[in-house]
């Protein structure tokens, strides 16, 4: 056990959890939660005041470990025909160089995660996912369609660089001009002298960077360079906020928390390219489509007390004080002053006025929001 890894007194460590090349540097900084994503530790929270780790963010530029998201690797002759079959949205016109949100769905149309899909080179595609196992997947539907190309996890574990002063940390350790990239682009380029791909994206909507090594040996490099570049910037080194995401309307919707779940009940019905061609879940997304999807997704806002940390889903009741769906994500918005959530909820009753959202200390009347709360 190394020195950082002593100072830890969160919940015990388990060495078949992998560990991101950032790990000892998190724990260093204070990290006292961590979850498991991917088979690996994920830093959360640092033992501050929520609302530091919220202004650094909205205000200045954070640093994230996001190591445990990982990269479903596809390379080969077929990497974008094949890419195209996996996903939702057509992939077959994403430029080299380029990115797209997309959920990914199994046979029956339900999502298993969310991940951006990033074209760095010309026969890659690597999909970011979300908590699931996808590059095994990935690995049985190529080989049993016959596709030219290999499927694997790739050893690149990223970090998030977050915040309107992003581009000005990053771009003085990087070989390449980052201010002619536009949101969803991609670039292979060097940062602190080491290989990376770094892209215009984020779990934030605030102006940032997520900075791909090529290969852990040297990630850590890129991880102190930026730490030493954003001192006079005041970086902060948090998780990802997820206060700012719900605000923002940006979610997880991983495989294991989904409800059975699918993009048009998600609000993702927008991005979907149905009659394209074919792919993994299209005929029970047409079906969905065709008789129309029986939940949708709504956001909420709710009086009283701020709410506790969700940990799971919380009932939603309607009117007439039937539960009608569950809250999926629930916070205390710093930017409205209340309690928000984003809620599943039946159809039929996603026009009413007047919800009470359930929580674990008690009940809350709650009214519907657009999403995003915050544009």
């Amino acid at each position: 056990m190394t020195d950082a890894q002593a100072t830890y007194v969160g919940q015990p460590l388990h060495y078949t959890v992998r560990r991101s090349p950032y790990f000892t540097r998190t724990i260093a900084e204070g990290a006292i939660e961590l979850m498991v994503y991917n088979h690996m530790y994920m830093p959360l929270d640092y033992g501050r005041d929520p609302r530091e780790d919220y202004d650094a963010l909205v205000e200045r530029v954070t640093l994230w470990d996001v190591g445990a998201e990982r990269q479903a690797e596809i390379r080969g002759p077929d990497a974008v025909r094949f890419a195209d079959y996996l996903a939702p949205r057509n992939l077959l016109d994403l430029a080299v160089g380029g990115c797209r949100f997309s959920p990914v769905c199994d046979d029956q149309g339900e999502i298993m995660a969310d991940c951006v899909i990033l074209r760095p080179e010309e026969d890659v595609v690597w999909f970011s996912h979300g908590d699931v196992d996808y590059e095994l997947w990935a690995h049985g539907l190529a080989a049993a369609g016959g596709y030219d190309v290999t499927v694997r996890e790739a050893e690149v574990s990223p970090m998030q660089v977050q915040g309107p002063r992003a581009l000005d940390v990053l771009q003085a350790l990087c070989d390449d001009d980052l201010t002619a990239m536009a949101r969803f682009t991609c670039m292979r380029t060097r940062i602190a002298e080491v290989d990376a791909v770094v892209s215009a994206t984020g779990w934030s909507r605030e102006a940032g960077f997520e900075v791909y090594p090529l290969g852990d040996a040297r990630a850590v490099e890129i991880w102190d360079a930026i730490v030493e570049a954003g001192a006079p910037h005041g970086l902060l080194v948090t998780g990802p906020n997820v206060v700012r995401a719900v605000e923002q309307g940006i979610t997880d919707t991983q495989y294991r928390a989904n409800s059975g779940m699918n993009p048009l009940e998600a609000g993702m019905g927008g991005m979907l390219d149905l009659d394209a061609g074919e792919f993994v879940g299209r005929d029970a997304l047409l079906r969905v489509r065709a008789e129309g999807p029986r939940r949708t997704t709504i956001g909420l806002v709710a009086d009283g007390d701020p709410v506790p940390w969700l940990e799971d889903f919380w009932p939603v009741l309607g009117e007439d004080g039937s539960q009608v769906g569950v809250a999926r994500w629930a916070v205390w918005s710093y930017a409205l002053e209340r309690s928000i959530a984003i809620a599943l909820v039946n159809v039929d009753s996603a026009q009413g006025n007047r919800f009470v959202l359930r929580a674990p200390d008690g009940d809350r009347p709650a009214v519907p929001h657009p999403i995003p709360f915050v544009p």
